[in-house]
């Protein structure tokens, strides 16, 4: 008897906070357990997560269950440390040492507080301080813990080229991770088969990479006599067209030419923008620089995963600055400066005494950051950033799939019983996409 049942617990009416059960008589999986996002859907305290989780995993059991992740942005990832620790949790092998760089980086920059406040407890007995050192002590042991959860994920390679992937069982389902390219590192999507079904669920994606096969040659070869397609549909809802990033750099370059002194503010896990960057500054003739050591550590691990078998576009050999750094050579030459947004005061320091009108910020994330009041309201620091420069100009594209991408996918993998559309603002549908592929299956939204 077939059993097999989808369930959308999260997704269906918001970008973001995504959680999928896909379960049989014995087994089930959840595809990513996503925190939602600022402004999106129900705001939730950490007992509620905590809560909502613990529900997730009370009904329903069975006697194979796992959680496979997509990628690592917290929307689709950040609720992992409340998952039961009987239950493995899978993703991608790079993006698990993106991951543990991460926290690695949080707790020694949560130990640097602490150190500092506690020197500044020796000369000034400030009741102030004493709190943000009380803070500090109790952040680490839980982040600490976060960390050693992660290490215990277990995980997947990316297949060698022209080599397929390996599915992976739990009990009678398996489910087989497909490369693909996002505003993260290490992204797939995710064929899953169970109870004589194939599904496939598409996680966050775009057309266009510097790595791998590309989108359609993988859907078009893998994506074949698939019953249930889970697509996103970040950009239903929009006009935008998404530019490949050759362009994104072929863009940076020209405005690094026309600046002395160019900051860019972007993604410190997006391997391909990294790139863009770098290879702007190149043909600008200018040095690149960073000052965080979070980047420093995911440049590191992106240049010894695929440096090789990019051939050399991958490779990144930035200049690191420390904030007592005042290096002449820079000034006379002018540099890039690749900037987290939680680096304001550094780059004051790092751009003062300089002529502001030959300053440029080049502004490479998404807008919203800056635009809309509740981003705003939750992290204000995009919004900071950016204004504090004169001259500002945005380069960006997006790491989701556009309108004419997503119908394509739909076109070609051409499901034979129904189409579920996630990570969509509410109001939007995939029947907007008037194609034939929509039209004749059942559509959930």
């Amino acid at each position: 008897m077939k059993t097999m049942d989808i369930r959308i617990h999260r997704g269906l009416e918001q970008i973001g906070g995504c959680i999928t059960e896909i379960s049989t008589a014995t087994s089930r999986i959840f595809i990513d357990m996503g925190q939602n996002l600022p402004g999106v859907g129900e705001v939730t305290t950490a007992d509620q997560d905590w809560q909502m989780v613990e529900d997730l995993f009370s009904q329903n059991r069975k006697e194979h269950e796992a959680v496979f992740y997509t990628h690592t942005h917290e929307d689709h990832i950040g609720l992992f440390r409340y998952v039961p620790d009987d239950v493995p949790q899978y993703i991608g092998e790079g993006a698990k040492e993106v991951m543990v760089a991460k926290y690695e980086s949080i707790i020694e920059a949560i130990l640097k507080v602490n150190k500092a406040n506690r020197f500044k407890l020796k000369t000034d007995d400030c009741n102030e301080q004493k709190v943000s050192m009380e803070q500090a002590e109790t952040r680490a042991p839980n982040h600490n813990a976060m960390l050693e959860r992660i290490k215990s994920f277990k995980t997947w390679g990316r297949p060698k080229p022209h080599s397929a992937p390996r599915p992976i069982e739990e009990g009678d389902i398996r489910v087989t991770p497909f490369f693909c390219s996002h505003s993260a590192y290490d992204c797939y999507m995710l064929l899953i088969e169970a109870d004589g079904k194939r599904i496939w669920h598409t996680g966050d994606f775009r057309e266009h990479s510097y790595l791998g096969k590309g989108l359609m040659p993988t859907i078009k070869h893998y994506a074949t006599d698939i019953d249930v397609l889970i697509t996103e549909g970040t950009m239903l809802g929009r006009t935008d067209q998404c530019i490949h990033e050759r362009e994104v750099s072929r863009k940076m370059a020209l405005a690094m030419e026309a600046f002395k002194f160019v900051v860019v503010l972007a993604s410190s896990t997006d391997i391909e923008r990294l790139a863009s960057i770098k290879q702007a500054a190149r043909l600008a003739k200018k040095d690149y620089y960073i000052s965080n050591r979070f980047i420093k550590k995911t440049m590191s691990i992106f240049t010894r995963r695929e440096a090789s078998v990019s051939k050399g576009l991958f490779d990144f050999h930035p200049k690191f600055m420390r904030p007592s750094d005042g290096n002449a050579t820079m000034r006379n030459r002018g540099f890039v400066f690749i900037a987290s947004a939680s680096q304001l005061g550094f780059v004051k320091q790092l751009l003062e005494g300089l002529d502001p009108t030959e300053v440029l910020l080049i502004y490479s994330a998404w807008d919203g950051y800056y635009k809309a009041p509740e981003q705003v309201k939750a992290n204000p620091f995009y919004k900071q950033f950016r204004d504090a420069f004169n001259n500002v100009v945005d380069i960006h594209t997006s790491g989701h799939a556009d309108r004419a991408t997503i119908a394509k996918v739909i076109t070609a993998i051409n499901p034979k019983e129904s189409i579920i559309g996630i990570h969509k603002d509410p109001g939007t549908t995939l029947k907007s996409l008037d194609i034939p592929e929509v039209l004749k299956v059942k559509v959930k939204e």
